[in-house]
């Protein structure tokens, strides 16, 4: 199993309650082999215990978070561990052992314990209002449709990041002297900027320079079978994944007319 995507929510508390909706929903979708939706509300410190028996290379968490910001405001978060002191995380363990749950705390202990994997995202949805009730105020379920849009884009870019590590691993620090090992460099440093703050940005403009390099004969000297496969399956699946976001990307246009194209 390669992603987690978890619902994280407070049962029948308004808004607060979107994260089990947007894993009912996930659920019934087809997010592609190796993807499994859990509803994570059982509490931080059980959610760590599933992470731990599940080691997921991605995680990627839905819900609702009070940030201050506008209702129905749709943020994607990167979360990056930073180290925390024991104190702290005893108490973020100890506001947990509770049943108290937010999509904080469970980062905060599941980072603490070091459950968490190398991906880690949050896509989250800011509450209109969090009232008791069994259903979402009108701005919290226009925020869940475009919630439920990131989350698919987020699951279908983890193969091509592991591959985008693997490759980096591969060539290092240097571009290299071809044309087409510079291009590469190029792609994969786009990625990381993609891995950090999400959309594609440049990526598929960058796919068709490295194509076209390769296409010239502008390549190392030395390429084994094994560089050439991660090369390609990399351009591959870059081409696989452009139709799907391009028609996102139409169908969400303001006018309903066409986007700017993917990675422009």
């Amino acid at each position: 199993m390669t992603v987690l995507v978890g619902g994280v929510f407070q049962l029948y508390q308004g808004d607060l309650d979107l994260g089990r909706i947007a894993a009912q929903r996930l659920s019934e979708a087809d997010l592609g082999p190796g993807v499994l939706v859990e509803e994570l509300a059982y509490g931080a410190v059980a959610v760590v215990q599933r992470l731990e028996e599940l080691r997921p290379k991605a995680l990627v968490l839905v819900g609702a978070a009070e940030r201050g910001r506008a209702p129905a405001t749709v943020e994607r978060r990167r979360y990056e561990p930073t180290e925390r002191a024991a104190q702290e995380v005893q108490v973020a363990v100890g506001e947990a052992v509770v049943g108290y749950v937010s999509i904080d705390l469970l980062l905060e202990v599941a980072a603490g314990l070091g459950a968490l994997p190398k991906r880690t995202v949050a896509i989250e949805v800011e509450p209109a209002s969090q009232e008791p009730s069994e259903t979402l105020s009108e701005p919290a379920q226009e925020g869940l449709e475009r919630a439920l849009e990131l989350v698919g884009e987020e699951v279908r870019r983890v193969p091509v990041l592991e591959l985008s590590d693997q490759l980096r691993e591969l060539v290092g620090a240097q571009a290299g002297e071809s044309g087409a090992e510079r291009a590469l460099c190029a792609l994969l440093s786009e990625l990381e900027a993609v891995d950090r703050e999400g959309g594609w940005k440049k990526t598929f403009s960058l796919r068709e320079r490295l194509r076209e390099e390769i296409a010239a004969g502008h390549t190392p000297e030395g390429m084994t079978a094994l560089d050439w496969g991660l090369w390609w399956t990399l351009i591959e699946e870059l081409d696989r994944l452009q139709a799907p976001e391009e028609r996102i990307a139409t169908e969400a246009s303001p006018d309903g007319g066409p986007a700017p194209a993917a990675g422009s």
